[in-house]
Formats: structure tokens, sequence, C-alpha cells
């Protein structure tokens, strides 16, 4: 059994669906936050843990580096590098809920929505699940990347 899950694990379609799953979560979670910047910086200064002067670069810039990250996963430029930055994000995030769980701050998540998703274990816990599948996809996706396709390889060059 242990020899079939990871052939399945290994596998390179599986992690191209991770990779599919993981950027357009991306490309969905940035739209709200790019067309509601304030409501989006509320949300990060109710966690109380980012400083005042970063509140609205944060909430400008980090919703731009989420669609862009999504986007360069579903279509396949930079995988490894946009499934770092992704999974640092979604490190980053986890920490940030783990110690609002931790101080019983009653907030919103401000993940998809500017109100109405409640921090919680369950928030906690899909955050860590999706972090594997970041750190999945960078470790194990070699599907359809397009950046190798156009790319030029040195090896390219020495043949006229």
């Amino acid at each position: 059994m242990s020899g079939r899950f990871s052939t399945w694990i290994r596998h390179p379609f599986s992690a191209l669906m991770v990779r599919f799953y993981i950027g357009g979560l991306f490309i969905y979670a940035s739209l709200n936050k790019i067309n509601f910047p304030a409501e989006f910086s509320d949300n990060i200064a109710s966690y109380l843990l980012v400083p005042h002067f970063l509140v609205n670069p944060m909430a400008v810039f980090l919703p731009w580096i989420e669609l862009v990250s999504g986007v360069c996963l579903v279509a396949g430029i930079r995988v490894r590098a946009s499934a770092a930055v992704i999974s640092t994000l979604l490190g980053t995030f986890t920490i940030a809920l783990t110690v609002v769980l931790l101080k019983k701050t009653p907030i919103d998540c401000g993940c998809f929505q500017n109100v109405g998703d409640p921090v919680s274990r369950i928030t906690l816990f899909r955050d860590l699940l999706w972090l594997a599948m970041g750190v999945y996809v960078f470790r194990y996706d070699s599907l359809i990347h397009l950046d190798r396709l156009f790319m030029i390889r040195p090896e390219d060059l020495d043949n006229p």
C-alpha cells in the first residue's frame, strides 16, 4: 500500500493538479483584496502584528504578489520560484493565525473576503494544508513549465 501511495504522490500529474489548485486559489484570493485595498488594510491592522506604517503598503502590494504568483503557477512560468513565494506567504499567514488564536483575538481572517470569515482552528488547519501543498508543488512538480519551452539554454548557443 505504501508503494502505491508513494508512486501516486511522486507522480507529475498529481503535482500538476495541486499546482493548478493552489495557483487558482491565490488568484481568487487576490481579486477582492486588489479591488478593496482599504478594507484589506483594516484586516491587516486588526491582526496587531504589523507596524502601522507598513499596513497600507502591505494592503497594496501583497494582493499583487498573490496574483502574480498564482498566475505564474497556473501558466507554468517559474513554477519553483512561485511555489516558494506562495509557501512563504502561507507560512507567514499560518504564523499570524497562530498568534491571533493564542491571543484569542476575535477577528476576521481577510483571506478571501474582507468580512465574514472568522479566524478559527479550521482556518489554521486549512492554511497548514495549503502550505503542505505549496511545498509539495515546489518539490514534485515537473509538467508543463512554459519557461522551459522558451528559455535559451547555453548548449543552444554553442551550435550555430
